[in-house]
């Protein structure tokens, strides 16, 4: 497989080793397992985020028996969010209660 640098003078470019040269066109070669592989990979990583919206699921890169975890970090996500806003709307009461005299 190779880029085609120039048409008009069939010149080309061999991204393996870096060699740019003239362009057989009787011996065109297209190695495509590299594109395959890398494919392969992103329709993983693209079904594992599908997945991820399931909370009974695992995602693709995980430790076994690791059944539900999406569930229990979305309740401490939830939490924490829950901690800092109510922190949040007692600091601005207080602050009006008592008009910044604290």
């Amino acid at each position: 497989m190779y880029a085609i640098i120039d048409q008009d003078e069939k010149i080309a470019l061999d991204p393996y080793n870096g060699i740019i040269a003239q362009m057989d066109e009787e011996h065109v070669l297209a190695n495509l397992a590299v594109v395959s592989d890398r494919i392969d990979t992103l329709e993983a990583v693209a079904g594992d985020l599908m997945l991820s919206l399931d909370p009974n699921t695992t995602p693709l890169i995980s430790y076994p028996n690791r059944e539900g975890i999406y569930l229990n970090l979305g309740k401490i996500t939830n939490l924490v969010y829950g901690l800092i806003l109510g922190l949040l709307i007692s600091a601005i009461a207080l602050y009006i209660l008592y008009g910044g005299d604290l």
